[in-house]
């Protein structure tokens, strides 16, 4: 009876691995590399949930690796989507949380109950309004940290003043300056993060800015006013 169990546990295990091989040849081709372990079985018998690294996002395809289903799948009875956004927030997230706050451009609130992580371009309008109601979030209790994402398609200038900004002695000092008056800090070059933080930008699937990040990873694209942004925040992280 054991040794049958065995058998059928190998048996399993080995279809399971020919179906992820399948998926991944069948998708290597169009988004790069997919390993298993990225590979996920879903409860719609017949269908898998693949994380794609870049940029980040999840997909949908059949286990022979032949079809992609595009849209919303969605339970019927509890009309949740099939996809689940956890896995792929929590990688967005590590991957912020790599970056050291010294590399960052800080406004810490003084009593401090949320944090979040925003990309910003210094040239555009709808970050200069989130700008200025950094100090209401701090008085409301949320951290901003900002990171940057200069969009050279549209703020050619920008990624040379964001590096100006970053290599200055107070950041805090020259962002502001540069939001509420446009005076570029006469800093002298330096070793800074911008394009590396443009390129996770771009990983995280960020298109346009300002780019906000809860502290679960959950993305919110544009501009918030400070009441909207911790009436957000609250609602996601079900507080």
């Amino acid at each position: 009876m054991f040794k049958l169990l065995f058998v059928v546990s190998l048996l399993i295990t080995n279809i399971s691995f020919a179906n992820k091989a399948d998926i991944a040849n069948g998708l290597n081709r169009f988004f790069g590399e997919v390993k298993h372990k990225d590979i996920m079985k879903t409860p719609f018998n017949g269908v898998y949930e693949v994380i794609l690294h870049n940029p980040i996002d999840s997909i949908l395809v059949s286990a022979d690796g032949k079809y992609l289903i595009k849209g919303d799948v969605l339970n019927l009875e509890t009309l949740a989507p099939l996809k689940s956004s956890t896995r792929v927030n929590a990688l967005k997230q590590s991957l912020i949380n790599a970056i050291a706050d010294k590399d960052k451009v800080i406004y810490p609130a003084n009593n401090e109950k949320y944090s979040v992580h925003v990309f910003t371009d210094v040239d555009c309008p709808f970050c200069k309004r989130l700008h200025a109601q950094v100090p209401k979030m701090n008085e409301l209790g949320i951290t901003v940290k900002y990171l940057a994402s200069p969009l050279a398609s549209l703020h050619p200038a920008a990624q040379g003043k964001m590096e100006k900004i970053w290599c200055a002695k107070d950041k805090l000092k020259a962002m502001n300056d540069y939001k509420t008056k446009n005076i570029v800090p006469n800093s002298s070059d330096c070793a800074n993060p911008v394009a590396q933080q443009l390129q996770l930008s771009q990983q995280l699937g960020v298109q346009g800015t300002p780019a906000i990040f809860l502290s679960d990873g959950t993305h919110i694209p544009g501009y918030l006013p400070a009441t909207k942004l911790l009436k957000i925040i609250k609602q996601t992280l079900g507080e």
